[in-house]
């Protein structure tokens, strides 16, 4: 059961979806096919359950998929980008934050408006159905991870059994070893779950309950605690150079971390700065000028 739940509580959806879907460099599309497989996503990610855990309406995890098709092969083929984006409140306050910020580059998918879009848990469908449920479980299971140690393995594992179903019955990319390793779906998960990445579970838990959650208490305590799992999160960069996960939270962090930062005193925002170039050096001039406000 979600840990904070009430006593009182609505059998709901898990997903509160908001779906966009676009196709800007392409001439000639029917914009009613996209406006229509649009609403059929939504309501796919909407109206069916991805866990036997009860969610009251104000619980459901809202969550983002912005797709971006650049090709059509032909009428029924579209192939492009998925960018998938979840929040999760933080305690005490009305602010939320990125658990999920993911975007993949392999959205390939063969789609009619007169065809229904069926849910399987345990069967190949089609790329589609897949995609939505693998993602549909990775934003359960990063959710989960953020509110409790471990938490999100199961849904992980529930994931996984998606891509080996659509590695087994279909040629689409993203389910096997290959592509772009820092935006695969198939090396996300697999990071996810290899036990020699285990301790990425830790520091995404304690970055959230012990660092954000703890905020509305002591914003300069709570800032100590997201520099600790930003300095174990080094380390783990530093022990598991070929990990995606450091990329994957960077990706979903780095916006809200400037701003935890940049009311910070000096000596906070040294220590991160100082930090950051370890665990994100691409971006190092980025956190640095956090040093030349006032």
């Amino acid at each position: 059961m979600r840990l904070w739940c009430s006593l009182a509580l609505v059998w709901a959806q898990e997903l509160l979806p908001v779906v966009n879907i676009q196709a800007p460099g392409i001439q000639g599309i029917d914009r009613t096919v996209l406006q229509q497989m649009q609403r059929d996503i939504q309501q796919y990610l909407s109206n069916n359950r991805f866990s036997d855990d009860v969610f009251a309406p104000n619980e459901r995890i809202k969550c983002f998929f912005n797709i971006v098709i650049t090709a059509l092969p032909s009428a029924t083929r579209f192939e492009g980008t998925m960018q998938v984006q979840a929040i999760r409140p933080v305690y005490g306050s009305t602010y939320e934050t990125l658990t999920l910020n993911f975007n993949d580059p392999d959205f390939k998918v063969n789609y009619s408006p007169t065809q229904t879009l069926q849910f399987s848990e345990n069967a190949y469908v089609d790329n589609l159905t897949a995609l939505l449920n693998f993602y549909a479980y990775v934003i359960l299971g990063m959710d989960y991870d953020s509110f409790g140690l471990e938490a999100g393995i199961p849904y992980f594992q529930k994931a996984q059994q998606v891509l080996n179903l659509a590695a087994a019955n279909s040629s689409e990319p993203g389910w096997q070893p290959g592509g772009n390793f820092l935006r695969s779906r198939y090396w996300l998960l697999e990071n996810l779950l290899n036990n020699s990445y285990k301790e990425f579970h830790g520091i995404f838990y304690r970055y959230h309950r012990e660092g954000l959650d703890k905020m509305h208490q002591d914003v300069q305590s709570a800032r100590e605690k997201i520099l600790l799992t930003l300095a174990n999160l080094a380390s783990f960069q530093q022990n598991q150079p070929n990990s995606i996960l450091t990329r994957v939270f960077i990706d979903a962090k780095s916006t809200e971390l400037m701003q935890m930062f940049q009311k910070a005193p000096v000596d906070q925002k040294q220590r991160f700065v100082l930090v950051m170039k370890q665990v994100d050096p691409t971006n190092y001039s980025v956190y640095e000028s956090l040093l030349q406000e006032k």
